[in-house]
């Protein structure tokens, strides 16, 4: 028999992630350090929390699991009522970088400061034209099947949520293995289009199993991605 192990989201958070297709007034993220890095353009790690127009914000990480000798994760989603937004530096504002825990600038003074580091902080353009208006959220459910014989193993795991614009744009925020306070954001899918779609071309190296960690795993593996529609 194989052992299996399920990570979708149950149905309080996929109604959750239903609920963010429509207007949204930010979308922020908690600043740090490891938030971008130039070998990865485009690519941001942090806590992140999405403000519906009108309705309770909604934070979102990742929740990692330690199962079969790896670490395998899905998407948490949170309703933060009541969350000092101020801490968090804004994608629709990026004047707006949040506040960190750290010394200032006489190095002797703790306090909450904006982050002054490179890569601690979003130094784009608002995205608030791109992201401000979502049509469609879809979730990104990976399927594995790995081992055999007596060692045969499999897991269901909701990893992202595609959030498509009404201009037909899509973003992704995908779990991360690493760290359960953070998840990554692309706001463009770029070479992550090998996710959405089988057909996309893929980076040698960075095909889906990179992209999703399981590169090094043995084989037998295998790997079925869908994307599923969610409705409120």
């Amino acid at each position: 028999m194989t052992r299996a192990v399920d990570l979708t989201l149950p149905g309080t958070e996929r109604r959750w992630a239903a609920a963010l297709a429509g207007s949204w007034s930010d979308l922020l993220y908690s600043p740090g350090p490891g938030f971008s890095s130039p070998l990865e353009p485009g690519l941001f790690r942090a806590s992140f929390l999405i403000v519906p127009v009108g309705a309770v914000a909604v934070r979102i990480t990742s929740m990692v699991v330690p199962a079969f000798g790896a670490e395998l994760c899905r998407l948490r989603l949170e309703p933060v009522p009541a969350l000092p937004h101020e801490t968090f530096g804004s994608f629709f504002d990026p004047t707006r970088r949040g506040r960190i825990w750290s010394m200032g600038a006489d190095r002797r003074t703790p306090g909450a400061y904006a982050p002054d580091e490179k890569g601690w902080f979003y130094e784009g353009a608002g995205l608030a034209a791109r992201l401000g208006e979502t049509a469609r959220v879809q979730v990104l459910r990976e399927r594995v099947r790995a081992g055999s014989g007596d060692g045969a193993h499999g897991w269901t795991a909701d990893r992202g949520l595609v959030f498509t614009s009404v201009a037909g744009g899509e973003s992704l925020l995908l779990a991360l293995p690493e760290r359960e306070e953070h998840a990554l954001f692309l706001p463009a899918v770029g070479p992550y289009r090998v996710l959405l779609d089988p057909a996309a071309p893929a980076t040698p190296g960075a095909g889906a199993r990179e992209l999703l960690g399981y590169g090094d795993h043995e084989e037998p593996f295998d790997l079925t991605l869908e994307l599923l529609a969610l409705q409120v």
